[in-house]
């Protein structure tokens, strides 16, 4: 007994640290995400073990035990150390992605750590090294027992039949404390091959019902495409003013065309995950409304093909990422283009280089032209690493620069979009709508990425559309005109389309735009209008919290924090959120936020959680 103690106390001892460290996020957990952490850390304690009793077996053999003994001690606190940037950050434990970054990101991963990292974390972590290396040769040669055959069998296959158990098990859980649970929950990833997420992901979108309309009506003499950007915010754009020229293009190309562009000036996602956003997009449909109105929506070029348009999807994304090919499963476009069938290697994360998609696209275009086209098209450019072609490099200072740099890349390419619809002789009768699923933390508010975080970098987005003279009535234009300063969403691109193409009064569509949660940019948007954003619901469990947007405030209940949190933020002034003026919310001010979310049953547990504040 007093021996297998001594065995198993050091991994005891770092998964006590584990917790330690984690003790917010485990607070924060269901009881399903608690039981799953036991057993996952159960199953670390048995690879540790594990991992002992292998040294320990070669501890005859020198060379090859100081080797392993360095390699995984080296990996270990070279994850530690490099960690230590981002958990003063966003509060993550140092975990095997750090690692997983340094390998295929070093590059981006050096400038985060250049920003947040203190020289003397590294010297701290370099004495450890050494201090770990000499206490785990002595421990182990000196109180770990003889290994025994029976042993290593025993912990091999309870290690094996464990990490089985814990496989199958994460699956089932949506979310369920992913990647920051342990480090085996992290290996588990990579069991499974890169392009294949649909294994890992948890639950994700499902199968769509394919929508029922029976419309059949004349062709439209107007082509319409929708660009879907990632992760590109507002702030970072120079057509919103921002300091760098990130969008020179896009920016030409406004004032070329002044009175058919329009730019509005306060557009909100109302989700900072694709997962929720970009399908609220292509329906009009809410995170916040139940599940199955989205599952039974029409997607855009549904509406398209009651006119016999020429419909096509292009995407630089694998739809295997959370199930979206299962959310696409029934579709019928004349063509369907993504990294899944394009036979192109990843380039940025989660797809393939913008310019072979825009390359596409172009060519599409070309084909369809004589004929009427609707199309959708979805990069990935400004989605992490924001990774460019060298010559695009152009600031490489800071974290956001890399960032920054990707805008540039992607607005290079909308560039040549535009400039082959100007070749080929069809701006004059192509709309164009231009609008971002989220948008990105940049190491505000102590973040990095979108998914933990309603904040305005997050969620403020740009939206942009052209429209050829003679496509809309002067009554249009004008009430466009005054809706660009009005608080606006991506979520109104679907009512957009659904006005634009005339469907708004046809019988067979009422059942569907009665779901619509967005306006149409082509009527009146209320000055009062309020726009929620929601990060967990019945398809995620990001738990996030959610956020309130108007028109001049923006109210925050965060639940990824420890006690959840109300902010509170002027942001028609305070537009980095910095002065949360939440102790100004009143009973009355927050009843009436409550009244914006009481119509949705998915938001009435986090309604009840914040009641109970006041």
């Amino acid at each position: 007994m007093k021996a297998f103690l001594k065995l198993v106390s050091i991994p005891i001892l770092l998964c006590c640290i584990d917790f330690l460290f984690r003790l917010e996020l485990i607070r924060r957990y269901s009881e399903a995400q608690l039981l799953f952490y036991c057993c996952s850390m159960l199953i670390s304690i048995s690879f540790f073990i594990l991992l002992i009793l292998i040294l320990k077996s070669i501890s005859q053999i020198k060379w090859i035990f100081y080797t392993l003994l360095i390699i995984g001690l080296g990996t270990i606190l070279i994850s530690f150390a490099a960690s230590l940037g981002f958990y003063s950050l966003n509060g993550l434990f140092p975990n095997y992605y750090t690692l997983l970054y340094f390998k295929t990101e070093p590059k981006s991963v050096f400038i985060i750590l250049r920003d947040v990292i203190k020289i003397k974390d590294l010297l701290i972590s370099t004495l450890s090294l050494g201090i770990i290396l000499t206490f785990f040769s002595w421990y182990i040669k000196q109180h770990v027992p003889q290994v025994k055959k029976k042993h290593l069998l025993f912990f091999f296959i309870f290690q094996f039949s464990g990490f089985q158990s814990l496989v199958y098990f994460h699956k089932k859980f949506d979310q369920c404390a992913i990647v920051d649970v342990n480090f085996m929950a992290c290996v588990q990833r990579h069991l499974f091959k890169w392009d294949d997420y649909s294994e890992f992901t948890g639950k994700g979108l499902e199968e769509r019902k394919k929508a029922d309309i029976p419309l059949k009506l004349d062709k439209k003499k107007f082509n319409v495409i929708v660009v879907i950007f990632e992760s590109f915010r507002k702030r970072s754009a120079q057509i919103y003013g921002a300091d760098r020229a990130t969008t020179p293009k896009l920016l030409e190309f406004s004032k070329e065309y002044d009175e058919s562009f329009y730019c509005f000036q306060q557009p909100v996602s109302v989700s900072s995950t694709t997962m929720l956003a970009v399908p609220a997009i292509l329906t009009g449909i809410g995170p916040y409304q139940d599940k199955s109105i989205l599952y039974t929506q029409p997607l855009l070029w549904e509406y398209a093909q009651i006119f016999g348009y020429k419909t096509f999807f292009l995407s630089s994304h694998t739809l295997k990422w959370y199930r979206f090919n299962q959310f696409y499963k029934k579709e019928r476009l004349d063509y369907w283009w993504n990294k899944d069938n394009s036979g192109l290697p990843y380039y940025n994360d989660l797809g393939v280089n913008d310019r072979n998609t825009i390359s596409e696209l172009n060519k599409t275009i070309s084909k369809y032209s004589p004929k009427s086209f609707f199309g959708v098209v979805q990069l990935n450019a400004t989605h992490f690493p924001y990774k460019v072609p060298k010559k695009y490099e152009k600031w490489k200072e800071t974290y956001s620069d890399t960032y920054n740099n990707a805008i540039r890349y992607q607005d290079e390419l909308i560039g040549k979009f535009l400039n082959h619809l100007k070749k080929e002789d069809l701006l004059r009768n192509t709309v164009i709508l231009f609008v971002s699923d989220h948008g990105e933390s940049l190491l505000e508010h102590k973040g990095i990425g979108h998914i933990e975080s309603n904040y305005t970098e997050t969620i403020s987005i740009p939206l942009m559309a052209y429209f050829p003279k003679g496509i809309l009535s002067k009554n249009d234009e004008k009430i466009m005109r005054k809706n660009l300063e009005e608080l606006t969403s991506n979520i109104d691109i679907a009512p957009t389309i659904i006005d634009l193409l005339g469907l708004e009064n046809h019988p067979e569509i009422q059942h569907y735009a009665k779901n619509l949660s967005g306006y149409s940019l082509l009527k009146s948007i209320p000055e009062n209008r309020s726009v929620i954003s929601l990060n967990n619901n019945q398809i995620a469990n990001f738990n996030t919290g959610l956020s309130i947007a108007s028109k001049n405030f923006h109210y925050l209940y965060r639940t990824n924090i420890v006690p959840n949190k109300e902010e509170y933020y002027y942001w028609r002034k305070d537009i980095t959120e910095s002065n949360d003026i939440s102790n100004q919310l009143t009973i009355q001010k927050r009843k009436k936020l409550m009244d914006v979310i009481s119509k949705y049953p998915v938001c009435d547990n986090l309604r009840k959680k914040i009641v109970k504040l006041k």
